[in-house]
């Protein structure tokens, strides 16, 4: 095993190109100058092995040199979301206990520079949702993070050296494993801004453009990008070889399949882990995308990992509990959390992964689900993802969540869809739905209402909110007026979207709730019809009387590809990020 984080980075030949970040190109000995400016700047206030450093997590070339400069001292670095209310950072800042919040800088060389890399226990705190809806931070370990990376160097083709795709907030464990593993392969970090991240369509210009070899994108990412592709009608770069997807469960649907049928040589990656260990298990998808099952399996655990199922060390299902060499250390400043979560067994430290998985006779895992999302009806245990397989199957269902409604002999099964586009009826695809499930389920896990939304309401990490679909009304699936003018047309969609009933044509959407991904709902209705918007112009015309203005303007104006050009668009993309919307209402 390495012996400290970065000795792979600080090997790579200074001439090779390290990163691409907003058009700036640095190469390893630049980017290798900025980080030890940055540590010379840490050091000078006192920061040391496993101190916690916390910052903004800007997505710019001198918060990547800071993070890695914070990593160069042994210290330990605690991105914080830009756009956390200001009570939630409260609460991070008061449990971590930073010994300083950092602003990226740079800094001559000085006396008070580290001579050598320093090495400490900690490598990170990431903090995630808590179920008393206070925030929790996992400590994570140096040794369990620098297993991860030795994995990836040894393996047959994430080893190798590709131009990576760094599409993951700094406040998710996935960016870890983008930025490391590709510098200690000597690779090149593309990173995406705001605006791509929130556009599938400028996710796919930008993977062409750059020349993306390896992507590292969430199930909902990746839905999306293989929609707007199959939406456009476009193949995808074919420089494109190895797509990792982790986060959530991984379903096979027909716009992913088509996807990788393009991409006849690419490989998808299916990597699960929760925060409290990073990645533990693997999986690889390959050749026919036609033949790939609709729900994958999680693989088999890496080498530095130990996996059991529930107390039972011979049982091939129950609750996935994690041992080994990928543990965090705990919960920061919470050791009654830390003593739930992190167990002893036959005198071994086990995290309680709260998920279920069965394991087959070659040892690969199969998740089934979260035990408290698990369905229990009329005596039958329910998987709701077994029930949402078969209806994604359906071409015209882009997404899916099924839970169960009521209490006691009224609870029942509720299949929440989204449609895909208007060419069958909300009934007729209903109808569809129902005859598809009673051939391929049996009859206890057939949902017995079907309820048809605009969107599917997300948690603050991303997933489907599957509590508030349980006593949520389903929305009217989005209506379009033909004969309508293109005004009426774009105020009824919004007012769809938003949930309602008048809407001023110079009224802010964003004062309204408008959020990202409703906005990339809209962009793709629109698109459907014709029209051609980019999300980053409907943030920086957040009407619909100047997206009308937009699509009345000849073609050429509405279809270029959003580059990223103009400081205003920019500077407005970059405080919309943070959360400051203010810029909005001023218009």
């Amino acid at each position: 095993m390495t012996t400290h984080l970065l000795d792979r980075f600080i090997a790579q030949p200074g001439a090779r190109l390290a990163c691409i970040v907003d058009g700036e190109r640095l190469t390893y000995a630049d980017l290798r100058a900025r980080v030890n400016a940055q540590a010379c700047a840490l050091a000078s206030r006192g920061v040391g092995a496993d101190d916690i450093v916390a910052f903004d997590a800007l997505r710019r070339a001198d918060t990547l040199a800071l993070l890695l400069a914070i990593l160069h001292l042994g210290a330990a670095y605690l991105p914080l979301d830009p756009a956390l209310p200001a009570e939630r950072r409260r609460q991070i800042l008061d449990d971590a206990q930073p010994r300083l919040v950092a602003e990226p800088r740079d800094s001559p060389a000085s006396s008070a520079c580290p001579a050598s890399l320093c090495s400490g226990d900690l490598a990170y705190v990431l903090f995630t949702s808590g179920s008393t809806g206070r925030p929790k931070g996992v400590a994570m370990r140096a040794a369990a993070v620098a297993a991860l990376i030795d994995w990836h160097v040894a393996h047959p083709r994430l080893g190798k050296p590709a131009r990576t795709l760094h599409f993951a907030p700094l406040s998710f464990d996935v960016s870890f494993q983008e930025i490391l593993s590709t510098f200690a392969t000597g690779g090149t970090l593309v990173v995406a801004n705001d605006s791509e991240r929130r556009d599938p369509w400028a996710m796919l210009d930008l993977i062409e453009r750059e020349r993306i070899e390896r992507a590292f994108l969430p199930y909902v990412a990746l839905q999306a990008i293989a929609d707007a592709a199959m939406g456009a009608g476009r193949a995808p770069p074919t420089s494109l070889i190895d797509v990792v997807t982790a986060g959530e469960q991984l379903r096979i649907t027909p716009a992913i399949r088509a996807l990788f049928a393009s991409l006849p040589n690419a490989v998808l990656h299916n990597h699960y882990g929760p925060t409290e260990a990073h990645v533990v298990t693997a999986h690889e998808l390959a050749g026919d995308s036609a033949r790939w099952p609709d729900l994958p399996p999680i693989g088999q655990a890496l080498p530095h990992v130990r996996v059991r199922l529930g107390d039972d060390d011979a049982a091939d299902e129950g609750e996935l509990l994690l041992g080994g060499d990928c543990l965090a250390r705990g919960y920061i400043n919470r050791p009654e959390l830390t003593a739930e979560r992190f167990i002893e067994r036959d005198g071994q430290r086990w995290y309680r992964t709260g998920d279920n998985v069965r394991r087959d006779a070659n040892g690969t895992l199969d998740y089934i689900g979260r035990l408290d999302d698990q369905i229990k009806l009329a005596g039958y245990r329910i998987e709701p993802a077994e029930i949402e397989a078969v209806i994604g199957r359906h071409p015209h269902v882009a997404q899916v969540a099924v839970v169960a409604v009521g209490t006691g002999s009224e609870k029942r099964l509720a299949a929440h869809i989204v449609p895909r586009d208007g060419t069958t009826t909300h009934a007729e695809l209903i109808g569809e739905l129902q005859r598809m499930c009673a051939a391929a389920l049996p009859a206890y896990m057939v949902p017995q209402e079907f309820a048809v939304h605009a969107l599917l309401p997300l948690t603050a990490s991303g997933k489907i909110d599957r509590r508030r679909l349980a006593h949520e009304e389903a929305q009217a699936g989005i209506a379009w007026n033909d004969g309508a003018p293109l005004a009426e047309q774009i105020a009824s969609l919004w007012k769809q979207l938003l949930g309602v009933a008048q809407l001023g044509v110079n009224a802010n959407l964003f004062d309204h709730g408008a959020r990202s991904l409703m906005v990339v709902q809209a962009l793709t209705e629109l698109r459907r019809r014709g029209h051609v918007l980019s999300v980053a112009q409907v943030y920086e015309h957040p009407t619909i009387a100047a997206q009308v203005a937009l699509l009345s303007e000849p073609k050429t104006t509405t279809t270029a590809p959003d580059d990223g050009r103009g400081e205003r668009q920019r500077a407005a993309l970059s405080r919309f990020a943070r959360g400051d919307t203010t810029w909005m209402r001023a218009r």
